[in-house]
């Protein structure tokens, strides 16, 4: 069954917010616990104009990045978890990318998005951006909605910013340089939101959705992974899979 069906990531949210999800749920927080701290955070009538309902699913959208599961990316949030104490504030942010990566694709769909036409042109248009998506999610209110709201999220943690033209952005920043095992851990994340679980190794290390990062990995740390495996397709192609 694809992931790409529900989108679910239609809140903005503040790096703020994040960072208190993810310390919360590293002091070993249920998920009822996560939740109250996060309604405790956030719950003041009026969030974004529409009261409790906008709190409630913003509340949602945390608690699916930083709360536990029993799925596949359980492991990685412990991971994620154990390398929150030696970030800084803009490696943090490669850790809420990898969760929010591995547990939300239209998250992956939006950055990759991007990442591509970042790279082609200087500035990018909010109605090309739901163009591009709506090939493979449709075109639908919840879809257009979604999008602004990750774009808007990405303005505040500072990976893109506005050009002064209403619904067009640039980027706004150096790359985010990214330790050894914190690339790892974002391109694992990758991985986890591939159908296959594998792909390419030049396609992974290349991948546009990790465009805010610069990446300082490379095949011999990542062979070292015990959460990878590593294989030849053809002649010349490493193919990388979830172990």
């Amino acid at each position: 069954m694809s992931r790409r069906g529900s989108i679910g990531f239609d809140r903005r949210l503040d790096l703020a917010w994040l960072d208190s999800a993810a310390a919360k749920a590293k002091d070993g927080a249920s998920s009822e616990e996560l939740r109250t701290s996060l309604w405790a955070l956030l719950g003041e009538p009026g969030l974004e104009g529409q009261g409790e309902s906008a709190t409630k699913k913003t509340v949602t959208v945390l608690h699916r990045i930083w709360g536990p599961e029993s799925g596949p990316t359980e492991d990685l949030r412990q991971r994620a978890m154990g390398l929150l104490e030696v970030c800084g504030p803009k490696e943090r942010l490669g850790l809420h990318w990898a969760m929010m990566v591995a547990r939300y694709p239209i998250f992956v769909d939006v950055a990759a998005t991007l990442g591509r036409l970042l790279k082609l042109q200087d500035s990018v248009t909010l109605s090309l951006l739901n163009r591009r998506l709506a090939k493979d999610w449709g075109s639908r209110s919840t879809l257009h909605r979604a999008v602004q709201r990750i774009v808007r999220s990405m303005i505040q943690w500072g990976i893109i910013e506005d050009t002064g033209l209403k619904g067009v952005y640039r980027s706004h920043d150096a790359p985010i340089q990214l330790g050894p095992e914190l690339s790892g851990l974002v391109v694992e994340a990758i991985l986890h939101d591939s159908e296959a679980q594998a792909m390419p190794l030049d396609t992974l290390m290349a991948h546009p959705a990790l465009f805010p990062f610069a990446l300082n990995t490379g095949p011999i740390d990542l062979r070292n992974s015990v959460h990878l495996r590593f294989h030849r397709e053809g002649l010349d192609s490493v193919i990388v899979e979830l172990v």
